[in-house]
């Protein structure tokens, strides 16, 4: 797992708007300010831009309705409980099957090397992060409602 990423992409998440880094220059700047390095603010803006779903290439828009197979390395990465989880959010409403792929595809963005593991709480982060990129107010408060059921008095 690529920790300055994820650190720079939490701080990201709870501090400003993720439409906000459409103005990098600012954006970098603030984020250079707290601390953080040019190469990981980077490969941040570029994880956040990638997380866009007009920016995913499919060869066609996923079902809502189909079954979803994963690879072996997709397998590798994402455990059966994390699996599950996606797939539970996807049949709950909070994901569609495009944005199902999109919260994957940023997950593997997100491993390092073969041997890193997904964990469910940081999909819940992915999720929200995607969610908020894609302007999908609807399923974010689906999701936070969810979050806050999992654990009470838990605040963003």
């Amino acid at each position: 797992m690529n920790e300055n990423l994820l650190d720079v992409l939490l701080y990201l998440f709870e501090n400003f708007a993720m439409t906000d880094t459409q103005y990098t220059a600012q954006v970098r700047a603030d984020l250079g300010e707290a601390g953080f390095f040019a190469e990981d603010i980077d490969d941040a803006l570029a994880w956040v831009d990638a997380s866009h779903s007009g920016e995913q290439a499919l060869v066609s828009r996923p079902d809502d309705q189909a079954l979803r197979l994963y690879s072996a390395y997709e397998k590798h990465i994402l455990s059966p409980a994390c699996r599950g989880f996606i797939t539970r959010l996807q049949h709950g409403g909070v994901l569609t099957a495009a944005a199902r792929e999109t919260v994957i595809d940023r997950l593997l963005a997100l491993a390092c090397d073969d041997d890193d593991m997904i964990t469910v709480e940081q999909i819940k982060w992915v999720v929200m992060m995607v969610l908020t990129s894609n302007g999908d107010d609807q399923a974010y408060a689906q999701m936070e409602a969810l979050i806050h059921a999992e654990h009470p008095g838990a605040a963003h």
